[in-house]
Order: structure tokens, then C-alpha cells, then sequence
């Protein structure tokens, strides 16, 4: 079954394909707000035999529609029950219209079914994995206690406030009867926390309606990118995904900015300007914090809350800190805003710090990760499954580990500190920076490059030795501009070969290596933001009519998803083994940031000429 999600603000709503939020329906269902579900089952109940019609669905509302008979002797259905269940900020509207179309008095009695849980949104997401390897949909049909309508535990207070409409009614033949109700959602820590604070109670302020469009992609794009906005007291911030990570991500939300600097310059800015909030100041091991790094993500839950896992505020990440310094020289080169790299500049001089003092610990001039957390993430890449760094053999590589596409990064980090520098009048700072870069491309296409495969390694290891798997990682490298111009040809050729390349987008793993599984998380998915990083790198190199490739079966992809959307992810199968049809990754965020994201970089690949508009 399909699970449906509204949201509009804060407030996320999870429902089944049929508009029914009960947890014993779909294990994922509820209310969830800040990392918790408040409530597990909300539907309404009547004294009449109501017979579903089709459910409508917004990105902000469900409408439910229902018949039934004004009486059992009645020979048609003559009563009409509509439903709308609308999000705002912390809240959900609820409103009930009846219409009475027979000749007769109609009573009627309203109730609503509502359980409390406030479960921490882990693990929700733990018993959908289980429930999905279950034959028995019964496992969880039991479990939900309700807890009542407030709640408190070691982390917070949890309240929530209900006036719905229920009663007794009686509608008049030919008669109209509208109620309406409300359920608001409150919850209160206990300790001090930066992301709490700054969390505003109300819908996006994003100026979406400057989007006046006919084009349906955009306006479901546009539509899309909604959901995720987390209103702040600086600006709408765009989460990741929905439902599991309807939270601050820095690699995430930088990618995305990046992918649509161009269209929305405003949420780049706010981007720099809360993950600078969040920038580590000390060590902490507990959460892979070191000074100077940028947050890889931040989280409310219990568990987090609490200190039984690190995610409060998580710094697990070796990439968000060099896309961050990416990110503000590009966005400095676009718009010309050079007061608001000032305002930044303690946050960025401190980044580069990362780099020498903690992100290149061993001096050899590369970044690598070496975890300190033993809950946290045990691999820091973007792709971060403990399996997702293994040589052609299959053996899983020991770190430190210095990712491929980490070191492109760094080269464009270089250049982007050095354009900074360079506009704030500090020439020589600029200057060592460009020798810095140059020395850093030098090494790297010998030290990363695989002479007998024409292609470069996932990694080197914490021996130097280098992780010869085939990956799609060196796709990213293009985009960075760090590969030698006599290595680039090879590059593409094995990206678009049939090993990498489904015939649906770049695989992250190729089908020769021993860990390649098309339903793995990234040892032989696709993910539509790695590919949009590959593009964005073919264009740069001017491989257009690949880039056009790629871009083209993405969107055909996306027409094979019932939501019409690019989801997070999706699995390897080749066309020919699916007969041209897509098959899904179970637990696929959809809607996802930089999937959204890949549309505009698509529209880029497609209509590579500025001002031509959205496809």
C-alpha cells in the first residue's frame, strides 16, 4: 500500500492510499511533529454504514468522501460526508460537510477514534523494516497503547490539543451541515536546544507563488518543495526527505542548494546561515564533533534527546564542511553578496581550519574520516552503509577512508576560499590557496587513478592502498573539476557503460563487483542526486549528449512512480531485466530534497541556456 504525507509547516501528517490514519493499516500512519508521532490512529466513526469513495490528496490536505443511505428502505445512496483534513504550522483543520439529498430527517452521530503514543519517529521507521520482512500484518495490530492527551518523559512534555467535530446531529431533507474542528500539536523540552529555538509555528514563508507556471512539473516540483520547508526564525530551511528525515541535513540541504542556486538564491543563503548556527565549536566524540565541522544533521527524538544516540546534533559527516565553503563561494559568484560572506567569515575561516587541523590528520594532504562515535555513523560519505566502501573482492575497507569524491570537493573548496579571498582583498591568502588546489589535483589523478580499469578508485584506505571497487563516485569528481583532462573520456565511457549505467540513471555500484545488490542502499541503486551530480559534471566537461542521456531517463523514471516524483532512491534493475519497468526501494523518502533538486538540475541539462525557463 502507498503511504500518502501532507505537511505544511511543521506538522506532518502519514496516511494509507485510501486517506486512513491508523497505524493498523499502515505501520508508518500518524502525526508526527519534531521526530515523534503524537498520534498513531485518527478517523473518523459514525453510527451509518458509510461507503469510501475515492480519497483526494493534496500536499497539504486529505479529502475523504463517503455515501450511505438516509434510511435502510432508502433505494439509492443519499447522503454526502466530505472530510478535510488540512495541515498549517504545529495544526490540522478538520471539516466536516452533510448534505442531506432525501426527502426525509437524517440523524446522525460523530465520533472520532484517537490514539496518543508519542513514539520517537527511530523507532517507527525500525518497525516498518521489520513489518516489510513480515508475512504477518498482524505483528503490530496490537501494540499502539494510547497514552492519553499529554505525556512526559525524561525529554519533553508532549501535549495535544483536540476539538473536533463530534456529536449528535440531525439534518433536515435537502439540508447542508458544516462543522469544523482543530488538533494542535505542542511539545516542550526540558533542556536547552538551538534547533528547538529557532522552529517557528506556522506554514512556509518560501515565495512559491512567484512561480506562476502552467507547466504541471513545476508546479508539483514547486508543490514539493513546500512539504519540506521547515519554517525558523531565519527563513524557511528545506529538509530532507519526508517522512524519516523531515529534518535539518547539511550535506543534503547544500547539495540542493547548489543544484538550484540558480532559481532560488534566497534558501542558499539561508542554508549558510543556519548551518553556520550549527557549526561545531569543540570535541565531542559522542557526536563526531571536532571545530570548526558542519552539522550533518539535527534531530528532537527521545532517543537523541536523551544522549542514547548521537543525533541531537550529529557531525558524522567528512563532505557537509567542504559543500558549505563550496557552497559560499558559489553563491558569492552568483550573487554578488559579498555582506553576507562577511557576516559568515568567522564560520568560514573556521571551516578551513577543519580541513588542515582535523579533516587532513595525517598531513598527507587528503581528507579522510576516522569515526569517534561508536553509535554514530561508522562510514561518513554520503554513502554511509558500514558495506558501502569495499574492494572488487567484496572485503569491506578499513578506515581512516578517503572517498574519491571527498577529495573533488576539497579541490573546489580551494578554489571557492580562493574567490573568496580574492574579493575580500586578501591576495595572498588566495594565491596559496590555487597552489594549494593545483598540488591537490596533481597527486590525486595518480594516487586515486586505476590504470588497468581507466578509472579511479572508491577510496584509498587508512593504508593508502586504494579500494578498487567501480563505483559511481568518480561521477561526482567531474562536477568538482579536479580530473585531468586526458582521463575525463575514460570516466564517462565506463558511467555510461552497461556495468554502471541501468538504462534509469548511473548505478552507485557497478553489476561486475562482488557487493553489487540493485536493492542494496548504495551498492547498486540509483539515486537521482548522484546522478544530477554526474550531470552537472558532464556539462562542465561538455559531455552534453550524455548529460541529456542521464537527464531524460530520470524523467521517465519518474513517470513509472505512482506519485509522479523522483524519489530518493531507487533499485538497479537494468531496463531489459524489468522489461521496461521500474522497480522501488521499499523505504524510499518521496518526496526527497536533492531529488527535487535533480529536476532543476535536469531542466539545466535539457535547456542548458539561461532564462529559457522550466521544462
Amino acid at each position: 500500500m502507498i503511504m500518502r504525507i501532507i505537511k505544511n509547516g511543521n506538522l506532518m501528517v502519514v496516511s494509507d492510499d485510501n486517506g486512513l490514519i491508523d497505524a493498523r493499516s499502515d505501520i508508518a500512519a500518524g502525526l508526527y511533529l519534531e521526530d515523534t508521532r503524537f498520534i498513531s490512529s485518527l478517523y473518523l466513526e459514525t453510527d451509518k454504514r458509510l461507503r469510501k469513495l475515492q480519497p483526494r490528496f493534496g500536499n497539504s490536505f486529505i479529502i475523504n468522501r463517503y455515501i450511505f443511505r438516509s434510511s435502510p428502505l432508502a433505494s439509492h445512496y443519499d447522503v454526502f460526508l466530505e472530510e478535510t483534513m488540512k495541515v498549517s504550522g504545529n495544526g490540522l483543520d478538520i471539516r466536516i460537510e452533510l448534505t442531506n439529498y432525501s426527502n426525509g430527517t437524517v440523524n446522525i452521530e460523530l465520533n472520532y477514534f484517537l490514539k496518543c503514543e508519542y513514539e520517537d519517529i527511530f523507532l517507527v521507521r525500525e518497525k516498518i523494516g521489520h513489518y516489510l520482512e513480515s508475512s504477518k500484518k498482524e505483528v503490530y495490530q496490537d501494540e499502539f497503547e494510547d497514552k492519553g492527551l499529554e505525556y512526559e518523559d525524561a525529554a519533553a512534555h508532549y501535549r495535544v490539543h483536540k476539538k473536533l467535530p463530534e456529536g449528535q446531529y440531525s439534518l433536515e431533507p435537502k439540508d447542508k451541515l458544516t462543522l469544523e474542528g482543530h488538533i494542535h500539536l505542542y511539545k516542550e523540552l526540558k533542556g536547552a536546544n538551538l534547533f528547538k529555538d529557532i522552529l517557528e509555528d506556522r506554514p512556509p514563508k518560501f515565495p512559491f507563488e512567484e512561480f506562476k507556471t502552467d507547466n504541471p512539473l513545476l508546479k508539483k516540483t514547486i508543490s514539493d518543495l513546500k512539504m519540506l520547508m521547515l519554517p525558523t526564525k531565519y527563513g524557511d530551511f528545506p529538509a530532507a526527505g519526508l517522512p524519516w528525515f523531515a529534518t535539518i541535513f547539511g550535506r543534503d540541504s547544500l547539495i540542493f542548494a547548489l543544484q538550484t542556486l540558480d532559481f532560488f538564491p534566497e534558501t542558499a543563503k539561508t542554508v549558510l546561515e543556519i548551518l553556520s548556527l550549527f557549526q561545531a565549536s569543540s570535541e565531542d566524540n559522542f557526536k563526531d564533533a571536532v571545530p570548526g565541522k558542519i552539522i550533518h544533521e539535527a534531530r528532537l527524538n527521545y532517543l537523541s534527546l536523551s544522549n542514547l544516540i548521537p543525533f541531537e546534533r550529529y557531525y558524522g559527516t567528512i563532505d557537509a564542511t567542504l559543500l558549505y565553503l563550496i557552497l559560499a563561494g558559489e553563491y558569492l559568484k552568483a550573487t554578488g553578496d559579498l555582506g553576507t560572506i562577511k557576516n559568515l567569515l568567522p564560520k568560514i575561516e573556521a571551516a578551513e581550519k577543519w580541513i588542515y587541523n582535523y579533516g587532513d590528520a595525517d598531513n598527507d594532504g587528503y581528507v579522510e574520516y576516522m569515526p569517534s562515535s561508536e553509535k554514530g555513523l561508522q562510514t561518513q560519505g554520503w554513502k554511509d552503509s558500514r558495506d558501502s566502501v569495499s574492494f572488487k573482492t567484496g572485503e569491506l575497507a578499513k578506515p581512516p577512508i578517503a572517498f574519491v569524491e571527498v577529495q573533488g570537493y576539497l579541490y573546489m573548496a580551494y578554489h571557492a576560499l580562493s574567490y573568496i579571498y580574492e574579493q575580500l582583498g586578501k591576495k595572498e591568502r588566495a594565491k596559496t590557496l590555487l597552489e594549494r588546489a593545483c598540488e591537490l589535483k596533481k597527486r590525486f589523478n595518480n594516487d586515486f587513478w586505476l590504470e588497468e580499469e581507466k578509472f579511479f578508485a572508491i577510496a584509498l584506505d587508512g593504508d593508502k592502498k586504494k579500494v578498487d571497487s567501480i563505483s559511481s563516485n568518480p561521477g561526482q569528481c567531474l562536477f568538482t573539476g579536479i580530473i585531468d583532462d586526458d582521463k575525463v573520456d575514460y570516466v564517462v565511457k565506463k558511467l555510461m557503460s552497461k556495468e554502471l549505467f541501468s538504462g534509469w540513471g548511473v548505478r552507485t555500484l557497478s553489476t561486475e563487483m562482488k557487493r553489487y545488490n540493485p536493492f542494496s542502499y548504495h551498492n547498486g541503486s540509483v539515486w537521482p542526486h548522484d546522478n544530477s551530480v554526474i550531470i552537472m559534471g558532464l556539462m562542465k566537461y561538455g559531455y552534453h549528449e550524455e548529460a541529456k542521456k542521464i537527464s531524460t531517463a530520470l524523467l521517465e523514471a519518474m513517470s513509472k512512480f505512482t506519485d509522479n516524483r523522483l524519489p530518493e532512491l531507487f533499485s538497479g534493475l537494468s531496463k531489459e531485466e524489468t522489461k521496461g519497468d521500474i522497480v522501488e526501494y521499499p523505504t524510499s523518502c518521496s518526496p526527497q530534497l536533492w531529488a527535487i533538486g535533480t529536476l532543476f538540475t535536469i531542466n539545466q541539462a535539457l535547456r542548458p541556456t539561461k532564462g529559457e525557463g522550466f521544462l
